[in-house]
């Protein structure tokens, strides 16, 4: 396989290439490492609930005994964050008591703790309203920069929101690094769908996506039982 990518010009040249290939290969081997370690036998859950309305139907896929296990061969992002705690809430909201896990590679990881099912349905119907919203007009939630935004202001331990102007500005900071990227990896105001709402991302913009931000996200941090973000 190595000698398949070297020949299609997938790596760099020479020994740099053979570097590249094996950090992949160690962690790659890392991370199927720690799903053999908490993979159990799975099946489906039927799904049949109502959310505000809304009558939520199909198959959970690869339900273990202890929960949901999911991983990506990627870095950590928290749009991933939001798939599993989504699939999380539907889990619970049905009657599911283990917890949810997504391992990715440099140890990164989401992990959900079980919810009770009338609080995993009220998150589930915060959801859907955004979803039914988000049909109608434009909603300005930005995974990415919201949650870097989030990352640098959300005290866990208090449960909180710091909202001082230092801290205030290390947020819009982290935001905006992550909203403009640089000369190696592209930001999330790349998207072209971005890209049509505004020309430039001014004050108006910011302070939605900051409250979409809070409304959204949030319960991914609240809940989020690892040190890996």
């Amino acid at each position: 396989m190595f000698r398949r990518f070297r020949a299609a010009g997938e790596l760099p040249y020479g020994a740099f290439g053979e570097l590249v290939w094996e950090t992949q290969r160690l962690e790659m081997q890392a991370l199927a490492e720690r799903v053999m370690a908490e993979r159990q036998q799975a099946q489906s859950m039927e799904i049949d609930l109502q959310c505000g309305g809304v009558n939520l139907t199909g198959w959970l896929q690869q339900v273990q005994p202890d929960g949901l296990l999911r991983w990506r061969p990627s870095l950590l992002s928290v749009s991933q964050g939001m798939q599993l705690w989504l699939e999380h809430l539907v889990y619970c909201a049905s009657g599911g008591t283990g917890e949810s896990r997504l391992f990715v590679r440099k140890e990164g990881e989401w992990r959900f703790p079980a919810l009770a099912p009338a609080e995993a349905q009220a998150y589930l119907n915060e959801l859907v309203d955004g979803y039914l919203l988000g049909m109608s007009q434009p909603l300005l939630l930005l995974p990415e920069s919201g949650g870097a935004w989030l990352k640098a202001c959300y005290d866990a331990e208090k449960d909180v929101i710091l909202m001082d102007e230092e801290t205030q500005q290390k947020a819009r900071s982290k935001f905006l690094q992550t909203y403009e990227g640089n000369m190696v990896v592209s930001g999330e105001g790349a998207d072209i769908w971005y890209q049509r709402l505004w020309r430039s991302l001014e004050p108006a913009h910011y302070e939605e996506i900051i409250a979409q931000t809070q409304r959204y996200l949030l319960p991914l941090y609240r809940y989020h039982r690892s040190t890996q973000i």
